[in-house]
């Protein structure tokens, strides 16, 4: 790459790929598990809140464990140069500061999008005085929720992979 402006354009194409991936994936699998069952509320057999923190855990470690390696694979073969965007860079100050390890990372994400993420998704519901989810709403909340998770966070799993050796 070699430059900084190549590097925010390599993570401007994960953010887009990452999200939209993972926003299609996400809503298709919803759609297809819930279109011909019961709304879905805050509890009982079929319910949201547990939907939600389970994808909050998932969704980030699995996305981890998916892209750390291809672009961390990426840079050894000399695909990608390492990114930095610079001191000053908030992101870059939370990438640095992840593990090494892919699975200790992937875990970190994880824990992140269950213990942050996920409970404020539901604040969200219940300030919006949700109790019941269509499941069809529900599939389309759940492919663009995800979407949008998946690209927020593949910005530091990109910087984590392709942290120069200074790093």
């Amino acid at each position: 790459m070699g430059s900084a402006a190549a590097g925010r354009e390599h993570l401007r194409h994960e953010i887009l790929v990452g999200g939209l991936s993972n926003a299609i994936f996400n809503g298709l699998i919803a759609w297809l598990l819930l279109k011909s069952g019961p709304s879905l509320r805050w509890s009982g057999e079929h319910n949201f809140a547990v939907d939600v923190v389970a994808t909050g855990l998932l969704l980030p470690f699995i996305v981890a464990l998916i892209v750390i390696p291809l672009q961390r694979g990426k840079l050894q073969k000399g695909k990608l140069e390492p990114i930095h965007l610079g001191p000053t860079s908030a992101v870059q100050s939370l990438a640095d500061r992840f593990p090494g390890g892919t699975f200790k990372s992937a875990l970190v994400f994880g824990l992140f999008g269950m213990c942050v993420i996920a409970p404020v998704t539901l604040l969200g519901f219940y300030l919006a005085g949700v109790e019941e989810v269509d499941p069809v709403a529900y599939a389309v909340f759940k492919g663009v929720w995800a979407g949008l998770v998946a690209a927020l966070l593949v910005i530091p799993m990109v910087l984590i992979a392709l942290r120069g050796p200074e790093q």
